[in-house]
């Protein structure tokens, strides 16, 4: 028999992301935006011990998906940091790392953590030296995580297919964003480079659900903007494509700012 695999969204906004993965014996972070406290707080309520991270693996240099004191904790402790070859350079000099021992670096093909296996893909996203989504599976489990992305095209879709459980940017209401006072620069870069619509993360996953074979057991809507979104217009949409795909048993969680989730386990 499997054994369970855990998903737990510690926050998801503009101030910090991280997402915890766990089984009975290893546990993965995907991005580490929180500070140390914050994080050792998560674990520790969660029931994950520190020592059982068998790595972090980092979407971009954003500072809410990278805290610099928890990045030097996982590297102090030995912990891998995993993140795009395009972005180490970068990575290097923008958080002064000194020991690089643990930082890794992966590409386009699948690689192995322990018993999980992972595979980054890019998305579109205006952050330095590119983002990235990734999958992770666990025997025939299949997580897929993308909190950052500007827009859901060129084949986006088949890395999100026949997922168990999918972790999906739901940035902003559009008509909220239209009246928000903000710059029409910052609603253009928003718009055109920046964070998916709820509209677009609808459709996005309504083409997802229909070129798939297996339905996911659980959606989770990420990186809600508080001045541009609400949690219920962002689940409205994505409800009704569930109820018309007839997927009456797939969990539809909001991740929400500095407040972890419920726990998901598939």
């Amino acid at each position: 028999m499997d054994s369970p695999l855990h998903i737990r969204n510690l926050g998801s906004s503009s101030s910090g992301n991280s997402t915890l993965i766990w089984t009975n014996q290893d546990a993965l972070l995907v991005d580490m935006g929180f500070s140390q406290r914050y994080m050792n707080e998560r674990l520790e309520e969660t029931g994950v011990l520190f020592s059982s991270l068998r790595g972090v693996l980092i979407t971009h240099l954003h500072a809410d998906h990278v805290n610099r004191a928890m990045l030097n904790k996982v590297l102090r402790e030995g912990i891998p940091v995993f993140v795009h070859r395009n972005l180490r350079p970068l990575f290097l000099k923008r958080y002064k790392v000194k020991d690089a021992r643990h930082l890794q670096t992966f590409d386009g093909l699948p690689f192995k953590i322990n018993d999980f296996n992972i595979k980054g893909f890019e998305v579109p996203h205006d952050a330095p030296g590119g983002c990235y989504g990734f999958n992770i599976r666990l025997k025939k489990k299949k997580i897929t995580v993308a909190t950052d992305l500007s827009s859901a095209e060129n084949g986006l879709s088949e890395n999100f297919m026949d997922s168990d459980l999918i972790i999906i940017e739901s940035n902003h209401d559009e008509h909220l964003l239209e009246t928000s006072g903000r710059s029409f620069e910052l609603i253009e870069r928003i718009k055109n480079t920046g964070h998916l619509s709820n509209g677009q993360c609808v459709s996005f996953l309504e083409d997802v659900l229909t070129r798939s074979q297996k339905m996911p057991q659980a959606v989770v809507l990420a990186h809600l903007s508080e001045d541009c979104n609400l949690p219920s217009l962002a689940k409205k949409g994505v409800k009704e494509l569930l109820s018309k795909k007839s997927l009456t048993k797939t969990r539809l969680q909001i991740s929400e700012k500095n407040q972890p989730s419920e726990t998901i386990t598939i």
